[in-house]
């Protein structure tokens, strides 16, 4: 470890995929990294993950990771009071388009409570190429490509800075909340009814995993709804919950702690009032 002198050698005792764990014993150059690695880690446990991921990119910068076959291409390396735990890949991470990465979200929407403004927002182009991952409409038509394209999409995302991690939570709940509207919210669930004939409406959970249907298909079909109910129809019959979970997922892989926080677009079901205009204008109860 290290590029021209050993910072020190890991043991490995541990494995909890994709997480390693072991001894650290230091060497000769060590000294001069360990506030690096102590300033990493206060950051991680203060969940300040900008600031942890302009720190990290020090030890990134600096530092190199080998395994008994040879340098690995990317690696997230925790080291303290002589233990360490890491992941690392074979591949390069794909850093993408990084313009407004970072940026405040500055939409006059209220916020969740609770959530302040200055979060890390991923750009819309970043957001689109990585739910592109999930095959379009034709990676959403079976349950198992689907499951394939979310567990794909979490591994890629899982090499991503902290922030951007964050940052693509924050653009799909944008993006479920935008399709939170009373005409599509409405529509009866394709190919279903009820007991007497009539249409099966979609509940508060269906219409949820619907709406994540709709972004699963990508930009395009996405897009295209807005103002054309009849093309949200199809997608009542699909239930793509498990999109909901892979920035979490990714989360917990990249810092080895849980998904604890509230996005700032609340996309529960009914959540957006301008888009049920009879809850906007619902006057408060006494």
């Amino acid at each position: 470890m290290g590029q021209n002198e050993l910072v020190g050698e890991i043991v490995v005792e541990e494995t909890d995929f994709p997480w390693l764990r072991g001894r650290f014993m230091a060497g000769p150059a060590f000294a001069a990294f360990e506030p690096l690695f102590a300033r990493s880690r206060a950051l991680a446990d203060a969940e300040d993950w900008e600031g942890f991921d302009g720190v990290y990119e020090e030890v990134r910068k600096t530092l190199s990771l080998v395994s008994p076959s040879g340098p690995v291409a990317e690696f997230l390396l925790h080291v303290q009071d002589g233990h360490s735990w890491f992941r690392w890949s074979d591949e390069p991470s794909d850093d993408g388009d990084d313009d407004g990465d970072h940026v405040v979200n500055d939409s006059r929407t209220p916020l969740n409570e609770g959530v302040g403004p200055g979060l890390p927002v991923m750009t819309w182009e970043r957001f689109w190429q990585l739910i592109a991952v999930l095959g379009g409409e034709a990676g959403i038509e079976t349950y198992q490509g689907f499951e394939e394209g979310c567990a794909r999409l979490t591994a890629i995302l899982s090499r991503e800075p902290v922030g951007r991690i964050i940052g693509f939570g924050e653009r799909l709940a944008e993006a479920l909340y935008r399709l939170d509207q009373e005409p599509f919210g409405t529509l009866p669930v394709v190919g279903m009814e009820l007991s007497d004939g009539s249409p099966f409406p979609q509940s508060d959970d269906s219409f949820l995993y619907s709406r994540a249907a709709v972004v699963a298909a990508g930009r395009q079909p996405y897009e295209s709804v807005f103002g054309c109910p009849e093309r949200f129809a199809p997608f009542t019959a699909l239930q793509c919950e498990e999109l909901l979970y892979v920035h979490e997922e990714a989360f917990e892989q990249a810092t080895g702690t849980e998904w604890d926080r509230l996005t700032r677009y609340d996309y529960e079901s009914c959540s957006n009032k301008d888009g049920w205009p009879e809850l906007r204008d619902r006057a408060p109860d006494a």
